[in-house]
């Protein structure tokens, strides 16, 4: 028996290719630019035979898309404005809603007190007096009742600028995906805190002094005139009201961001007024229009639940007491229902100052990205705090640019 030899390799049978095309190669053959057959890899693999790469060459890693922030970095429409402090409230109740809650109970007591302390003397003047002095003291009744209305507005200025400092941090911080514990806000207010206090406690005196001033030509005239000093003196308060809210409106468009430079670029007060000056320069009307369509907005909005409170009492008592009440019965459910509705109006209250203080700072933010391009620094800081890069606070040094 001869030896033949190594058996043969199995030829592979020719593919049949269609005239003028190049016939294909064998399974598992790659074929270059050229159309020529291109050599396996060559160099170190990895387990499963994918080569490892090049000594020399940077090893690409990925980078997960940065966190969403509470609205679109870029200029705030009016519609986010309004939509924004509900979400905020949900995201961060601590920073925004405990304090909102006890500054409005403390000013709606307050009010509740000056109010009353006002028409218990005129009404304890008209009940002792006689026939010929009741007119008088029956106009300046109802003149000091309608002065009493304007005292809550004059409270909830210093208390909003008082509550603007915090909510601006929580607001801010949410803007570029960050949360911020009520100490973490505390600790960014630090060495602020004085400032934002000798702002409110600077609105607090003017607008007592504008309430006392208004109030003065008013009275005059109701004691002056007994028969139509009532007409007059609500004429002459008619036009003071528009002359206040056209000047004292515009003046809030202005300045109404200085709170918020306080919180959050840390100038000092005087310097904060006129940073607050400059950056509204031109949208004094917008901002001020803006700002009165909220307070209005929400002084509707806690009106609508407040009342259905009152009607509530009143048909209580009167269930309570089908046949009539004493006078010590009706006095106890008088303060009763006094105390009642002011703690409902303090929680209305909270929840109103916060979209107010919410809104006024996304207001100054969105102020800050059409004149000074913050949403461009914005996007740069969280590009960059994403890929681990130590970026310093983009908030403050606006008033450098």
């Amino acid at each position: 028996m001869t030896d033949s030899g190594p058996p043969a390799e199995p030829v592979a049978a020719p593919v049949w290719a269609a005239p003028g095309v190049t016939a294909p190669a064998t399974r598992g053959t790659v074929f270059g630019a050229q159309g020529t057959p291109l050599a396996p890899p060559t160099g170190p693999t990895r387990d499963g035979g994918a080569p490892a790469p090049s000594p020399g060459r940077p090893r690409t890693t990925w980078t997960p898309p940065p966190k969403r922030g509470l609205l679109p970095l870029r200029p705030i429409p009016f519609g986010g404005v309004l939509g924004a402090p509900f979400r905020l409230q949900r995201r961060a109740p601590r920073t925004t809603l405990g304090p909102a809650l006890v500054v409005s109970l403390v000013a709606t007591a307050l009010a509740a007190f000056l109010r009353w302390g006002l028409v218990i003397g005129p009404q304890a003047a008209l009940d002792a007096s006689y026939y010929e002095d009741f007119a008088i003291a029956s106009n300046v009744l109802t003149i000091v009742g309608a002065i009493g209305w304007w005292i809550p507005l004059a409270l909830a200025l210093p208390a909003t600028a008082l509550l603007a400092g915090p909510v601006a941090v929580s607001a801010a911080r949410s803007l570029v995906a960050e949360r911020v514990s009520f100490r973490g806000v505390l600790w960014r207010l630090s060495g602020r805190t004085g400032r934002l206090v000798a702002w409110a406690a600077l609105l607090l005196v003017g607008a007592v002094a504008v309430l006392a001033l208004a109030s003065l030509l008013p009275l005059v005239v109701a004691v002056s005139s007994t028969l139509f000093g009532t007409l007059f003196a609500s004429l002459i308060g008619a036009a003071e009201v528009i002359l206040v809210f056209l000047l004292g409106g515009y003046l809030a468009g202005r300045l109404g961001f200085t709170a918020h430079v306080l919180a959050l670029e840390g100038l000092p007060l005087g310097a904060a007024m006129r940073r607050s000056w400059a950056l509204t320069r031109g949208a004094g009307f917008r901002l001020s229009a803006s700002q009165l369509l909220i307070w209005m907005m929400v002084g509707l909005a806690t009106w609508v639940l407040t009342l259905p409170v009152g009607w509530a009492l009143d048909l209580a008592v009167g269930l309570v007491f089908p046949n009539g009440a004493e006078q010590a019965q009706y006095e106890a459910y008088d303060a009763a229902k006094t105390i009642l509705l002011t703690a409902v109006t303090a929680i209305t209250g909270a929840f109103g100052l916060v979209v107010q203080t919410v809104t006024a700072a996304l207001l100054y933010l969105d102020q800050r990205m059409r004149v000074e391009g913050l949403d461009l620094v914005l996007a740069r800081y969280v590009d960059e705090r994403q890929r681990g890069i130590d970026v310093p606070d983009p908030f403050p040094g606006g008033g450098a640019r």
